[in-house]
């Protein structure tokens, strides 16, 4: 069993190797945004954790694990005061496996729209949408293989652009060794409409990673790479510590940081990340804090619980 477990595995990244086509400019760049303060203050590093929530959209094989009914709301105050919303919920036990399903929603405020001589014509405005569908198995003991279908629409004033997309992760985890490996891909699909005649590629994204709770130290740490087809090979690490059964430490790192330096003195941190955990009541209450160097800094907020 556990040498047909680890062929579908290796399987399963040699799929995952061939899905990065020729890089270039892609659409749809909202889908790249990190979701979740508790996943955020880890770096984004993040597929290999069953369990949360977020899961639905950083590997939508780590909602398997959950037996009761979730439900969580995040919010992230983004660079340029743009404001951006996830919302997600998971049944558990529908047929053999548990279904999730996610809103995300970014919003860009109102713009001056002007002519071609600069003169104002007013105001527009500019948004983001998806909706996803997740449902996820245990096929195997240990094994998770989870997938999803995602709508996304973007809109500039009048002009609209959407796309159907499909997400699939795979999560097998060694219990003696608190250890979990884990990948993805995501956004594989099409555009259905273009804003005006060319279609927009999507952000596909290729990712592999692992976590584990160490023996003797109350530490989480979690370990991704990850590739999208219009950029470099990138890495994440994250850990969270639990500081006693009610509040955790997280710290992060993402390597994309070191793309958004603008030689400034400031930069030094692009890409780090902090956040802190509560569970009161069996709500989990997180806020984490990102910093892009020069370019500004991010806010994130999430509540979720069991009901």
């Amino acid at each position: 069993m556990k040498k047909n477990i680890a062929i579908l595995i290796l399987l399963f990244c040699a799929t995952l190797s061939q899905a990065d086509p020729s890089p270039g400019t892609v659409g749809f760049q909202f889908l790249k945004t990190q979701v979740g303060a508790r996943p955020a203050a880890m770096g984004g590093a993040f597929v290999a954790i069953p369990g949360d929530i977020n899961a639905i959209q950083y590997n939508p094989a780590g909602i398997v694990t959950f037996n009761k009914r979730t439900a969580s709301f995040s919010y992230l105050n983004d660079l340029l005061d743009i404001n951006m919303g996830f919302v997600g919920f998971v049944q558990p036990k529908v047929g053999p496996g548990n279904l999730g399903i996610a809103v995300l929603f970014k919003d860009y405020g109102n713009l001056v729209k002007t002519d071609i001589t600069g003169e104002e014509m007013g105001n527009f405005s500019s948004n983001s949408f998806s909706f996803a569908a997740a449902y996820a198995i245990e096929p195997y003991k240990n094994l998770y293989v989870g997938a999803s279908g995602k709508y996304i629409r973007f809109g500039i004033d009048n002009y609209f652009a959407d796309a159907l997309v499909v997400d699939g992760g795979v999560m097998y985890t060694i219990p003696s060794q608190s250890l979990t490996f884990a990948a993805g891909v995501f956004n594989v699909g099409r555009a259905m409409s273009a804003f005006v005649e060319t279609k927009d590629d999507l952000p596909t994204n290729v990712k592999v990673g692992f976590s584990k709770v160490l023996a003797h130290l109350p530490l989480l740490l979690s370990f991704n790479l990850y590739k999208y087809n219009d950029e470099d090979w990138y890495s994440a690490l994250g850990g969270e510590f639990t500081l006693s059964p009610n509040l955790f430490l997280r710290l992060g790192y993402d390597q994309f940081g070191r793309n958004l330096r603008v030689n400034s003195s400031n930069d030094k941190f692009a890409g780090a990340a902090i956040g802190l955990g509560l569970l009161w009541n069996n709500i989990h209450i997180d806020y984490s804090f990102t910093t892009y160097g020069e370019l500004g800094t991010l806010n994130r907020f999430s509540v979720a619980g069991q009901f």
